[in-house]
């Protein structure tokens, strides 16, 4: 990476598990495309609260390569749905799987490996 990590925490205390955890994951994102430019990734509790349990952190990530910004933002507290991730390791695993897919598509696009389908008549 051209640019060093960026790591934010908001309402969150920042442990060295969950920044080694994040450092992993950003590792393994540059096996999947050969040039990102930057990362950075906000972990946050919209809402500070005494039962952290029952609240797992927002996780906002994004990504620069050349010629795109790809953001992934896993909000799980107020997003409508059942909460499929209970705590911040699972959160951050759920956003890093999202942004690798993208990055994914994005390398796959930039590189003419995806095919489109002729919408004109012939």
């Amino acid at each position: 990476m051209d640019i060093p990590l960026e790591l934010s925490f908001h309402n969150v205390d920042p442990s060295d598990a969950l920044k080694t955890a994040v450092k992993e994951h950003v590792g393994k994102l540059e096996q999947f495309h050969d040039h990102i430019i930057g990362c950075r990734v906000v972990i946050e509790l919209p809402h500070k609260s005494q039962k952290a349990s029952g609240n797992p952190p927002d996780v906002h990530i994004v990504l620069r390569v050349p010629g795109k910004e790809i953001v992934v933002s896993k909000e799980l507290n107020h997003a409508g749905h059942k909460k499929s991730a209970t705590d911040a390791y699972a959160v951050l695993d759920n956003a890093f799987a999202v942004a690798i897919g993208r990055l994914k598509d994005h390398r796959r696009i930039s590189h003419g490996d995806v095919k489109y389908k002729n919408t004109e008549a012939l």
